[in-house]
């Protein structure tokens, strides 16, 4: 957003100059500011020292250059949007010893993150550079539940002058001997970095971080046995998630038992990631007594549900158990489920058959029925869902004529997924129903809520209905759901609909294409428009051949809608690519895991193996290679290899 030009040339420096010159990628949310609509100038505040260090006392001027301001209706117009400021002067005088002093008192005082004076402490820190005040950065450095004081001292001990970068260096190196002291991995990259020679390009860092990087850690390894409790362990997962450099069978070895040892003091992210991605490292049988303990970890009624989530930890503890103890681990899942308030999801136990548990089915029906608390009946509701008989069909239809209430999406979405699996009949009109009532809870994404727990071709007949209906949400989410877990019956209804839309749309290309707003423009119509295309050229209920291809992308309007058939087309010319799931990623509680074929997303492996029945035998295909190297992804490949193989087909790896 801003630059900074500084006069004279000498005297200071970019002090992350060489930490840009690696040219990593960074990322933000992408999204556009609100507009300026205030009669008053909006202030913001900048710390200079963030581009420019003052290594030497001086009368530097001073200009600021910012791009951000812009016009909404030149948006993208960068040389145009610039404004930039009068000379500021600046007189730098150089820093007594009693000032430092002093400062770093007053700093170490306001780092108190209740305080309104820790951003500016934190950042008083940070350009301090003395060695009290770098030792204080090396201290606050490790990972822990105060990220941004870790993020701040990293940039400060890699901004430092030239003649500092030694007085850091031997003040980490003292803390790889204290005991409660983690070494994390912004403790590892920072090190490796202060070891770059100032000024070097992204190529010669590279080549200086290969060099350094296998030796520091050994290093850290070495000091792994002076660490005790949360702090070894932490150190041990920054060296396992660094284990490209475990260099021989020997430390493998001593690594995977030291880090069994310490699993219970890791955190609950570092505990989800090993047992999903590092499984293959971990002792499993030395495990076993670690994986009961996680499972049995009581709920956590606290409404996060995101991938590091409790009920994601015991998810994956209780697969692990059940890979190495079934009978146990099914044992304790069922003494879990088998109440009034379970445990776990369903989706945390799909790893297990979804086999019927009719001495459970009331408990769970008149558990759900009598609940208001949203959390409560997703987990009953996916669990009568997945292992119910259908002998609750009467209390799904009582709890679809409760009354309306806030955040009833959840149990309705559920109630009406038994009925789809149950009991079809009861289901049509309560589906439609709930579609015309307008519920605005369930907007967007009713369909696909429901295609999550259950799918049935009452479900495809009510979506085929959908998209013609009045709201162009409840339009898209048909659309997505079809093309998802479309038939040959659907085919129809989305073609009728795709030509209406085009009908709708010729000749107001330019509307379509600029819609009024800028940037806070509506552009569900070209979403629409999009969806539909895909949903013929991409679907599950069949394969597109190159008449359809040929009509869909024929009849396109509009630039951003033809583009986006076009970017399409590669994928649909031989040889095919395939992409299975990632084992390693950890998921949510509502999340799934597509698999792609061609320009088909499939959704499950049951559809993956519906499509690759569609193609012709002896048709070619090429895994993707970008999937992790463990035991649990190649059995999944195989697994994936054996459906393409009893249909007649080859499935290669890609080769570099």
């Amino acid at each position: 957003r801003e630059s900074f030009e500084v006069s004279p040339n000498a005297g200071w420096a970019d002090p992350l100059a060489t930490y840009f010159a690696q040219d990593r990628i960074f990322s933000g949310h992408g999204m556009f500011p609100p507009p300026l609509l205030k009669d008053k100038p909006i202030q913001i505040a900048l710390d200079l020292n963030q581009w420019v260090r003052f290594d030497q006392p001086g009368v530097y001027r001073v200009t600021v250059t910012s791009h951000r301001v812009a016009d909404l209706h030149n948006i993208g117009n960068w040389e145009q949007n610039t404004l930039q400021s009068n000379v500021i002067e600046l007189h730098i005088i150089a820093a007594s010893p009693e000032w430092q002093e002093a400062t770093l008192k007053v700093i170490v005082s306001n780092l108190v993150r209740e305080k309104p004076e820790f951003q500016g402490a934190m950042s008083d820190l940070r350009y301090l550079a003395t060695a009290a005040g770098i030792d204080e950065m090396t201290k606050g450095i490790h990972f822990g539940d105060a990220y941004d004081i870790t993020y701040e001292s990293s940039l400060g001990l890699m901004g430092l002058p030239d003649s500092m970068r030694d007085v850091a260096i031997q003040s980490m190196t003292r803390r790889l001997a204290e005991p409660d002291y983690p070494i994390s991995g912004t403790f590892f990259s920072t090190m490796s970095m202060l070891h770059v020679a100032p000024g070097s390009n992204k190529e010669s860092t590279r080549q200086q971080r290969q060099s350094f990087d296998p030796q520091f850690w050994q290093t850290v390894f070495s000091s792994v046995s002076k660490k005790v409790g949360p702090a070894r362990a932490t150190t041990l997962q920054t060296l396992l998630t660094l284990g490209r450099n475990m260099s021989t069978p020997e430390v493998k070895s001593q690594m995977a038992s030291l880090l069994s040892a310490a699993f219970l003091d890791l955190d609950n992210r570092s505990q989800i990631d090993d047992l999903r991605q590092h499984w293959d490292t971990l002792r499993p049988n030395e495990m076993l007594a670690t994986l009961r303990t996680l499972a049995k970890l009581p709920r956590l009624d606290d409404g996060f549900l995101g991938p590091y989530s409790r009920d994601n930890l015991k998810s994956v503890a209780f697969k692990r158990w059940y890979e190495l103890d079934p009978a146990g681990a099914r044992g304790e899942i069922l003494a879990e489920i088998g109440t009034a308030k379970p445990e776990l999801s369903a989706q945390a136990l799909q790893f297990i058959p979804p086999e019927p548990l009719p001495e459970f089915e009331s408990i769970w029906a008149d558990a759900f029925v009598a609940s208001t608390h949203q959390l409560d009946e997703r987990v009953l509701g996916s669990l009568l869902v997945r292992f119910g008989s259908g002998a609750a069909t009467s209390r799904m239809i009582a709890k679809l004529n409760e009354p309306p209430r806030d955040f009833s999406c959840d149990s309705h979405v559920l109630a009406l997924a038994y009925l789809v699996k149950f009991s079809q009949d009861d289901a049509r009109p309560l589906l439609k129903r709930q579609m015309a009532g307008g519920d605005k809870n369930c907007e967007g994404g009713f369909f696909r809520w429901i295609a999550e727990h259950a799918t049935g071709t009452v479900l495809n007949e009510v979506a085929d209905e959908a998209l013609n209906d009045a709201n162009p949400r409840t339009v898209t989410d048909a659309i997505q759901y079809l093309t998802l877990y479309g038939t040959k019956a659907d085919q129809k209804f989305i073609w009728e609909r795709y030509v209406k839309w085009n009908q709708d749309w010729s000749g107001k290309v330019e509307a379509l294409d600029h819609p009024e707003g800028g940037p806070f423009a509506d552009y569900s119509n070209v979403q629409e428009g999009e969806l539909l295309g895909v949903g013929l050229i991409g679907n599950q209920g069949w394969l597109a051949d190159p008449a359809m291809i040929s009509r869909v992308v024929g009849m396109c309007v509009g630039k951003d809608v033809c583009e986006r058939f076009k970017s399409v087309l590669p994928n649909a010319n031989s040889p095919y690519w395939v992409s299975v799931p990632d084992t390693t990623t950890p998921l949510g509680i509502d999340a799934s895991q597509l698999y792609s074929v061609a320009q088909y997303a499939v959704a499950s492996r049951a559809l993956l193996d519906a499509k690759v029945s569609q193609f012709p035998p002896g048709t070619k295909f090429v895994l993707s290679a970008s999937s992790p190297s463990t035991d649990e992804q190649q059995k999944l490949e195989d697994e994936v290899r054996a459906i393409f193989k009893k249909y007649g087909m080859t499935l290669e790896k890609q080769t570099f």
